[in-house]
């Protein structure tokens, strides 16, 4: 259910393009497999958007929140979070982010939905040294798909959409509720699910996002909440259903008020 746990230890995400971390590898994956570099022709960081998404496009600061595909030129792949239930990777766009310049500068402009090739010239990857994984002077290449976009001032803000509409008095702090509740992550994966629950609101029994979301609804009315880290579960998450800093979408339907 949606109530507040104990902290727990963060739940460490290795992806390629995180400063101070190794991507997963294939073993002999890079270069022709005897540590070689394969070879570099890209002089620039270049993009192609596959699938323009939707809404207002990343900028510097956003957090973002994605799927990645890594391989090399000749195709062969040395980390993904595609498959294998792994968990959506998030960092920050733009030069604080924590990545390989080219996904600082590479996902800016992309919109939620959206997927886009990137192909990074090894000075904006891994430079000469490259790690144990990928070969010095090794261009990179990604298929990225935003899942979704945390605007800096959205940190503290849950999202509401009403989809239906209630009946009677609207719910308010100190009432009693009692809800259907199924909460996802990004991938629509049910990560919180209950047919009949029950709560007084404010009173912290349930994670903040839910607490602030809910008042003002109606027996009968259904509402889709967008819940950020701050308000969900934070950097710890909820292992292992809830990754760390995971965004999450409740569908709340009010049963009854008291």
């Amino acid at each position: 259910m949606f109530r507040l746990h104990p902290t727990v230890a963060l739940l460490a995400l290795v992806v390629v393009g995180c400063t101070g971390s190794e991507p997963k590898t294939a073993e002999g994956a890079g270069g022709d497999g005897k540590g070689k570099a394969s070879g570099s022709e890209l002089t620039a960081l270049k993009t192609e958007d596959t699938k323009v998404g939707t809404g207002a496009p990343v900028k510097a600061n956003d957090k973002v929140f994605v799927r990645y595909r890594g391989y090399f030129k000749d195709g062969r792949e040395f980390d993904s979070n595609m498959v294998g239930g792994k968990p959506i990777f998030d960092f920050v766009a733009g030069p604080t982010g924590g990545v390989i310049e080219g996904w600082q500068k590479g996902v800016i402009g992309m919109k939620q939905g959206g997927t886009r090739k990137l192909s990074v010239p090894w000075k904006m990857a891994y430079g000469e040294q490259g790690n144990d994984s990928i070969p010095g002077k090794s261009d990179l290449y990604f298929d990225i798909e935003v899942k979704s976009i945390l605007r800096p001032e959205d940190q503290d803000v849950v999202k509401r959409k009403n989809v239906k509409m209630g009946t009677g008095p609207g719910l308010k702090e100190g009432d009693k509720a009692t809800v259907k509740v199924v909460g996802t992550i990004l991938d629509g994966d049910i990560v919180d699910k209950s047919d009949k629950f029950t709560f007084t609101v404010g009173k912290g029994e349930v994670i903040p996002g839910i607490d602030a979301g809910i008042v003002g609804m109606k027996v009968g009315g259904v509402r889709e909440l967008t819940v950020p880290p701050n308000l969900a579960f934070g950097p710890s998450g909820r292992p292992p259903a809830i990754p760390g800093t995971a965004v999450l979408k409740y569908t709340l339907t009010l049963i009854k008020i008291g």
